[in-house]
């Protein structure tokens, strides 16, 4: 018994080494994800000639195959695409990234630059802040990463099982997961050369779709554990035996407070329109998904697969919009911070600019996917009955 207890503490004491190797002092919340874009060609693509080139022929070869599905007008082909919409989605993230690659980069140095000066303060109120939404951050990426690794290898082990039948003569198809636009037949050999591109391509476009999805989970997480951090700084603003110190700390609060909401700003208009496109996709794929785990019953690989995708999906969409409504929250909270300090015992000069802070302090930070979409708990909720209706719509309509 002891012996085995030695051996989960050494496995537990290597994973977490490992883990460490990829944290970064320099992005003290952030580091993981940057290492997760770097996988994903995406970080430093401006500067690095090989991950531009790669990110510039993955985009070619997914719009290869839009092409060749308008082209030859197959059901199948819009199927394929729809059954794995995450990797197209992972190319439409990518282009809104690299087109917009320095706003991304100012905002991930002004949330480490932040975090670096509150940790090197050594508030040990800040410290506890900081160190739970850190690990927050930690448990949901990681477990993200897993769900999605587990997606992606249920994904591309499917053809191999797939093309095993059409070796053994049950079936006549070699199935393709990106059926993009190459000099070679559909038979072998030259569909192995075709998988092995698509494959590389494929774990490519999985990293940029982890690492831009886990960012902006991480960003929100970031941003909520920064203003209950602004809530305390307003909480502890006051000296009430020093009116000019009383006086610039309310400032000071007041420009934390408009950085950080014109940053929440940039940061809304950076993933406003992949999360509108990736909101019309969703709800249409959950809806196709369901529809195919109800019809494929007798095929187990195929059930599994699907739901294991689905699944995967759902959670991706939860985390979007539950820590969206987690900064809506706590943006409204930042204000009783105004109204907890000591401000009854100052000067009436210093009483209104407290009244100030605290109206300027109300302020909703609110995140859009699309122009009129909120992205809360009560749209992730209309969302899943939008499914529900498209699933009946199309059961209804196949039947």
């Amino acid at each position: 018994m002891v012996l085995r207890f030695r051996n989960l503490t050494k496995c537990h004491f290597s994973i977490s080494k490992l883990l460490n190797l990829i944290e970064d002092k320099r992005y003290p919340c952030l580091g993981p994800h940057i290492w997760m874009l770097n996988l994903g060609c995406l970080w430093n693509s401006k500067t690095n000639k090989f991950k531009k080139f790669t990110l510039y022929f993955a985009v070619c070869f997914f719009i290869s195959q839009y092409v060749k599905c308008v082209i030859k007008h197959k059901p199948s082909d819009l199927k394929l695409i729809l059954r794995h919409a995450s990797f197209h989605l992972g190319i439409v993230k990518a282009c809104f990234f690299l087109k917009n690659y320095k706003k991304w980069e100012n905002l991930i140095d002004y949330i480490s630059t932040i975090e670096r000066n509150q940790i090197a303060d050594g508030n040990i109120d800040k410290m506890e802040i900081i160190t739970e939404y850190i690990k927050r951050d930690r448990r949901i990426t990681y477990f993200f990463w897993a769900l999605g690794f587990i997606a992606i290898l249920g994904i591309f082990t499917e053809p191999y099982l797939l093309n095993e039948k059409a070796i053994n003569g049950t079936a006549g198809v070699y199935v393709n997961v990106i059926d993009g636009y190459i000099p070679y037949g559909g038979e072998p050999p030259g569909y192995y050369i075709s998988m092995f591109i698509q494959t590389v391509l494929g774990f490519i476009v999985s990293a940029v779709v982890l690492g831009w999805d886990t960012l902006v989970c991480a960003i929100m997480i970031c941003l909520c554990g920064q203003l209950r951090i602004m809530r305390w700084n307003c909480a502890n603003m006051i000296d009430v035996n020093d009116t000019e110190k009383s006086r610039s700390n309310i400032a000071e609060c007041h420009r934390k407070h408009v950085t950080l909401v014109m940053y929440q700003r940039l940061f809304n208009s950076l993933i406003s329109p992949p999360m509108f496109i990736y909101l019309i996709v969703v709800s249409i794929y959950l809806g196709i998904s369901i529809m195919e785990i109800v019809k494929l019953a007798n095929d187990l690989n195929t059930l599994i697969s699907s739901f294991v995708y689905l699944c995967a999906s759902l959670t991706q969409l939860l985390l979007f919009y539950w820590h969206s409504n987690d900064v809506d929250l706590q943006s409204t909270m930042v204000s009783y911070g105004v109204f907890e300090s000591d401000w009854v015992g100052m000067d009436v000069r210093c009483q209104r600019e407290v009244m100030l802070l605290g109206y300027t302090t109300r302020t909703r930070l609110v995140f859009y996917a699309g122009p009129f979409n909120e992205m809360t708990l009560a749209t992730f909720i209309g969302i899943l009955r939008l499914t529900y209706s498209l699933f009946t719509l199309l059961s209804s309509t196949s039947g």
